[in-house]
């Protein structure tokens, strides 16, 4: 059996419901606030937003922090584009500060050059690795600059007994699939200050509902993601037609995971997350905690198993945090020669989805994101350790 590069879980309620409503049932209502309910109580933050994409998120904490046009906003120069975008769609200037080339976040011990006339620091917790926050907010705080928390793929981790997402002024997430909290798309805003809610609220006033045919597509995606990334359907469907893009047309094969790098319109609608994407969320918090848990495990087990590799380099993280490790990423000198070999050993792997920004690169190898889901199981990891492992020791 192959392993694929991750796993849509999903519970046979949630697949009941995403079902119901795709084929044209009445979504409940009241599930977004019901969503927002328990998200609060989770985090324990007192001011939760949901709305239909962590872009939105963003564009609402930096209104709420009351910044403006021509305001410098600090972001990791590797980091995912959409948050350059929607930054630069705002008409604010990003200042792209170095990072730390062994976990991906933001280097604190470089940090304090850009802060001077910065207004925001965007700090990522990249791959579900938590960043060394408590540093960060520290120069933050010092330099009175308001520090928000993009905890994307680090939903449920959590550092010094808080939650990441809550440790900043404000922090945003994403719950599009294949995160570790998912509603089938949509995004998630958590602000401490009172002052800084209350703008967000008086922003969100005037925001209207998804339409219920873009809700019924997302569903309908999200249950085609279910099914593909099953045990049954990754080997009987994606993986042979992966095989055959790979060896025939592997440009075909990687614009299939390719996003689409849209421009951010600070002028678009403000949307909500849908009831039914809220109902959704309500059943899918319950497990996050259980789906972390083998996600570390997972992790630790992985990266154990390929210390000492020739060649590979691997992350380093606070072993301390309750890390989430939204997948496991690790640097070698040609990422797509080693994620050609592993398909052809039945292990899937994601090309690196983040950008280098600036002048300057932190390290000059590449990334490559090895699977890691709640899917997989002891053996799983073992199969993928010893591909890898086979890989590498050829001389790769």
């Amino acid at each position: 059996m192959a392993v694929p590069r991750h796993n849509l879980n999903l519970t046979a309620q949630e697949l009941g419901l995403m079902t119901k409503f795709f084929v044209g049932s009445a979504p409940p209502l009241g599930g977004r606030l019901r969503f927002e309910a328990a998200l609060r109580g989770y985090l324990g933050a007192a001011h939760v937003e949901t709305v239909s994409s962590c872009r939105e998120a963003l564009h609402l904490a930096l209104l709420g922090l009351g910044l403006r046009p021509g305001d410098r906003v600090v972001l990791p120069r590797y980091t995912f584009y959409s948050l350059v975008h929607v930054v630069t769609g705002m008409g604010m200037i990003p200042v792209f500060a170095p990072i730390d080339p062994d976990n991906f976040a933001l280097d604190p011990a470089r940090l304090a050059p850009t802060l001077g006339r910065a207004q925001a620091v965007v700090l990522i917790h990249p791959f579900g690795q938590v960043a060394p926050i408590a540093e960060i907010k520290a120069l933050c705080d010092a330099a009175g600059v308001p520090l928000i928390e993009d905890a994307s793929q680090a939903t449920g981790a959590g550092v010094d007994g808080q939650k990441v997402g809550t440790i900043g002024d404000v922090g945003v997430f994403s719950l599009v699939t294949g995160k570790n909290l998912q509603t089938v798309g949509g995004g998630v805003l958590v602000a401490r200050s009172p002052t800084v809610h209350a703008r967000i609220q008086t922003v969100l006033a005037s925001a209207c509902l998804p339409e219920v045919q873009r809700v019924q597509r997302q569903l309908g995606e999200g249950l085609a993601r279910w099914l593909l990334t099953g045990p049954a359907g990754h080997n009987l469907l994606m993986r042979p037609l992966t095989r055959v893009l790979q060896a025939f047309a592997p440009k075909r094969l990687e614009a299939m995971f390719h996003e689409e790098r849209r421009p951010f319109d600070p002028e678009q609608p403000l949307v909500r997350l849908s009831d039914v994407q809220g109902e959704l969320g309500c059943m899918d918090l319950p497990e996050l905690d259980r789906r972390n848990r083998t996600r570390r495990a997972n992790a630790l087990q992985l990266i154990e198993g390929l210390r000492g590799t020739v060649g590979l380099h691997l992350p380093r993280f606070n072993p301390a945090a309750e890390n989430s490790f939204n997948a496991v990423a690790v640097r070698v000198t040609d990422a797509a020669k080693l994620q050609s070999a592993l398909q052809d050993r039945g292990v899937d792997c994601r090309s690196d989805y983040m950008s280098w920004y600036g002048v300057r690169r932190d390290f000059s190898d590449e990334v490559l994101y090895l699977p890691n889901h709640p899917g997989m199981n002891p053996d799983d990891v073992d199969r993928v350790v010893r591909a890898v492992v086979e890989v590498m020791g050829r001389g790769f």
